[in-house]
């Protein structure tokens, strides 16, 4: 079952979350994740929105996203993301 790892992500600092934007691309491939959505100004429809950055991503499944997001790899180039912006990550699966 297609499993989704949606984020909210308040930049504070653009140098590293630079570098972690530059390395991400091809760490997501490596574990077979899909980029669907990366949008700094997504459109609000409803509600109050909080100007975070909005990241969606699709895994075949909730084991392959875990994998992602628990690989050295990743963990590695989140170093940058931590030390540049804030973020909420959820994972979700699909219907």
């Amino acid at each position: 079952m297609t499993c989704y790892v949606m984020a909210r992500v308040a930049i504070h600092d653009r140098e590293p979350y630079g570098r972690y934007a530059a390395a991400f691309m091809p760490v997501l491939r490596q574990y077979g994740g899909r980029l669907l959505v990366s949008n700094e100004t997504p459109e609000v429809l409803e509600g109050p929105w909080d100007g975070r950055k909005l990241v969606l991503m699709a895994f075949e499944s909730r084991e392959a996203a875990l994998t992602w997001a628990g690989s050295p790899e990743y963990r590695k180039i989140a170093e940058d993301r931590i030390a540049g912006s804030e973020a909420i990550v959820v994972l979700s699966e699909g219907l």
